[in-house]
């Protein structure tokens, strides 16, 4: 049995409330009845937009939407004029934490010509739900950048076993919590065995083949055998290659991983022979086959891990091209060497992919490639290169939702459940922020930029200040010791009840950041406070998870107070 946890609001009260306090019952703040967006524009997967609509969440439905709605007294109306509502992101290639148990394996033990499965990386049978470690409050980074629902994928070797599609709902205390499907087909590469067979790209396809016969034929066999049993054994079960009979039927797609042109080509071929369904997931050189693509209607889940150049520097959006003494623009290709050139075709390649495939008529999703990229950035760059804002809108939302069976998850309509995010300004402008996230209705608010960053301090905090919190939850006082060194500071904080420790504190201008963390056995509580101080007072606004946002004040009791000369 674990040691005994400390509720989180009890932690933050034990760290910052008067003795007195601490003897009544507190709980968590209730969350408010309804939340309301105000003169809103609604933009659907298809790019329809709704403009000046108000949108009402309650029990985690979207109870009302529309210009005529009214906000009701009771709903906490959030903050934000003129703000965008979108479907949320599905990346269809995310990541979580799990854990998979390493199989110990003497490979001394070992026949190269006939390894066992595990050794082969053939494990079809494995489901990844099974070994999911994650829970809501691990995914709050996606759901600020505005990422709802993903499906992961093993990964790592020849057939490492079947993926699975979550929801990333804030309040899963399980990991069971976050699962949409447990299943989805099995992920499958060209990835050889390390030191036995099949090690090869030959071996692996000839390993494939064989591994389609087998399921044939234990299919026979066991049709036979259903038909009638007598002077026949009943055939063997066998996990992997009842997935793997699944996939042939026609029940299951393959998660197919493939970047180039040509390993795109062999998915087909196989896929054509023995009748399954690809997906094919990476696709960096799937525009180099895009009409075998559509014409055998296979999806490609693109992804937007794009290296970064090392030769070649591309020109910024705002930099004027080059000229020559004349006035005539300069060819950028006439000043790289060989090696630049190359790096930048190969990249050009990969940014403009997006583009080629949605001209053709291919179906995909743009993703993450593994949580390795951040998907509004990557489609930026396939905007830049050719892709339009509603093929890459309808990339990260409608299509990737519709090939992972979660279609109503992108849906933006009363009555249904409220997911969802809300933008300062359209979705994939570099300057837009995620402002809300909403998933079945319980809200991420988006991350906060510290204010007036970049400006040079002009005041010292250094010394000792008396703080004030005014809560829902009621007044709390402390002492903060803060030493500055420029413009950052660090320090201490101090009430009757214990100490905290003041980190990541800013001074830009007048305006101030700061983060206080209060640990108590194995809780631990951050507040965020933003504000401003001049001379000897301060005072702003904060955040904690278990009191919501408050505003503060503070004096300083002891220690200098200079003005800087800029």
């Amino acid at each position: 049995m674990g040691k005994p946890r400390l509720a989180p609001q009890l932690v933050l009260l034990a760290a910052l409330a008067w003795p007195a306090m601490l003897t009544a019952q507190f709980n968590d703040p209730p969350a408010p009845a309804a939340y309301a967006l105000q003169n809103v524009t609604v933009v659907r997967a298809d790019g329809n937009q709704l403009v000046g609509v108000n949108l009402v969440v309650r029990a985690g439905l979207i109870e009302a939407m529309g210009a005529e709605v009214a906000i009701p007294a009771d709903a906490k109306l959030l903050e934000g004029d003129s703000l965008y509502v979108y479907p949320g992101i599905v990346d269809a290639q995310g990541t979580v934490d799990y854990e998979i148990p390493e199989i110990e394996v003497d490979r001394n033990e070992i026949a190269s010509w006939d390894p066992p499965r595990h050794v082969q990386g053939f494990m079809p049978h494995r489901r990844l739900a099974d070994h999911l470690t994650a829970t809501g409050e691990d995914l709050a980074d996606f759901r600020q950048k505005g990422v709802v629902a993903a499906a992961v994928h093993p990964e790592g070797a020849l057939a490492p076993g079947r993926g699975m599609v979550l929801v990333f709902r804030k309040s899963a205390g399980t990991s069971a919590e976050l699962v949409a499907h447990p299943v989805i087909g099995p992920a499958m590469s060209f990835q050889g065995a390390r030191g036995v067979y099949p090690s090869t790209l030959f071996a692996v396809i000839a390993f494939y083949r064989q591994t389609f016969e087998d399921t044939r034929y234990r299919g026979a066999q066991m049709a036979a055998y259903d038909r009638d049993p007598r002077g026949l054994t009943a055939p063997a079960w066998d996990a992997d290659l009842e997935v793997m009979e699944q996939l042939l039927n026609g029940a299951t797609p393959a998660f197919f991983a493939a970047d180039f042109g040509r390993d795109i080509q062999r998915v087909l071929m196989l896929a054509a022979e023995y009748g399954f369904r690809p997906v094919i997931v990476g696709g960096d050189e799937a525009w180099q086959v895009a009409d075998e693509l559509k014409a055998a209607g296979v999806p490609v889940l693109v992804s937007l891990d794009f290296p970064e150049p090392e030769r070649w520097k591309p020109k910024k959006n705002d930099e004027p091209e080059p000229t020559n003494g004349d006035g005539d623009v300069v060819q950028d290709e006439l000043d790289l060497d060989a090696g630049a050139l190359r790096e930048k075709q190969r990249l050009e390649d990969l940014y403009s992919n997006p583009g080629r495939l949605a001209a053709q008529g291919v179906p995909f999703a743009l993703t993450s490639g593994g949580g390795s990229a951040d998907i509004r950035e990557g489609a930026r760059k396939a905007i830049e290169y050719g892709l339009s804002e509603q093929d890459a809108l309808r990339a990260v939302t409608v299509t990737p939702a519709s090939l992972l069976g979660i279609e109503e998850v992108v849906r933006v309509e009363p009555s249904l459940a409220a997911t969802f995010i809300v933008a300062d300004g359209p979705l994939f402008a570099e300057e837009t922020k995620i402002r809300y996230t909403f998933v079945e209705g319980e809200l991420e608010e988006g991350k906060k930029e510290r204010a007036g960053s970049g400006e040079a301090p002009a005041v010292v905090l250094t010394g000792s200040w008396e703080m004030s919190m005014e809560t829902g939850m009621g007044t709390f006082t402390s002492t903060l010791t803060v030493e500055q060194d420029g413009g950052s500071f660090e320090g201490t904080t101090r009430s009757e009840m214990g100490e905290g420790r003041v980190v990541n504190g800013e001074v830009s201008g007048n305006n101030v950041n700061f983060t206080v963390i209060f640990s108590m056995g194995d809780e631990t509580i951050e507040i965020e406070f933003t504000g401003t101080a001049e001379g000897d007072s301060a005072s702003g606004s904060g955040e904690a998870e278990m009191v919501g946002s408050f505003d503060w004040t503070a004096k300083r009791v002891g220690g200098p107070e200079e003005e800087i000369d800029r």
